[in-house]
């Protein structure tokens, strides 16, 4: 059985790593943070009138490490929902929209061990990509330099970064239940206008898909975010990959 789910494990793997959309989400999520957050120190530094520099006013929170860190990882909590979301959306849709799905009934293992196998294969891309992005970002500031001394809080970016990952399960239960990634997509649209209707009606922080930008700044330095708030990502994604795995273990071959 375990040799079955490590076969399944490859299987899922290469899937993803010969998938165009993932190797364009990936570059995106490891390489905007660092730049974006870059780029708006040094328009920052020039003291320009340009319109990015007015944003970038808006999104650097101190100075030094802690208003880069800050700035890089209010851009990873955007890149990595929408990035991760896409990935999440393709991986279990293409199989209702290729027309592969009929052919995973043949497989000795059951359905709800292929869902497993696809989570888990997402959730090791969405925790080795957000490391990437974090090293890519504490470069980039090193090679900026006059940061300060004072040590970048290298574990916020990332706890954002794996909490907006969290958020992106849901789009594995949804794309298999509207059988295709088109749905899952549309989703995903829905949940960022929900995000920004319920953070500026005051109950972002009660909302797990805001929590993660919340955390990172994006609301300002005066939103504090709870432990218990933090605990609302992490169930999303389990519940959602309980609710996956049942789905899949129900498919039937006529309605698959």
């Amino acid at each position: 059985m375990t040799g079955d789910f490590g076969r399944l494990l490859a299987v899922e793997t290469m899937k993803m790593r010969r998938a165009p959309v993932t190797v364009i989400c990936t570059v995106i999520i490891v390489l905007t943070p660092g730049l974006l957050a870059a780029a708006a120190i040094l328009a920052l530094r020039a003291n320009s009138t340009s319109s990015f520099a007015a944003k970038a006013r808006l999104l650097v929170h101190g100075s030094g490490w802690a208003g880069y860190v800050s700035t890089g990882t209010q851009v990873m909590a955007v890149a990595v929902l929408l990035c991760l979301g896409f990935g999440f959306s393709w991986c279990f849709g293409r199989e209702f929209t290729e027309g592969t799905v009929a052919g995973l009934f043949a497989l000795p293992m059951g359905r709800g061990a292929i869902a497993l196998a696809k989570c888990t294969v997402l959730l090791v891309w969405s925790v080795l990509a957000s490391i990437a992005s974090i090293l890519v970002l504490l470069g980039v500031g090193l090679a900026l330099g006059d940061l300060g001394s004072q040590p970048p809080r290298w574990w916020l970016p990332l706890g954002v970064c794996l909490l907006s990952a969290c958020n992106t399960f849901p789009l594995a239960w949804l794309a298999t239940v509207t059988r295709g990634y088109l749905g899952a997509v549309g989703g995903l649209i829905g949940l960022v206008v929900a995000t920004q209707l319920v953070t500026s009606f005051g109950g972002g922080g009660w909302f797990p898909w805001a929590v993660p930008g919340l955390w990172a700044g994006l609301g300002g330095t005066d939103i504090h975010i709870a432990g218990s708030q933090l605990v609302l990502p992490v169930a999303v994604a389990l519940i959602s990959i309980v609710a996956t795995t049942v789905r899949w273990r129900s498919l039937e071959l006529g309605n698959a």
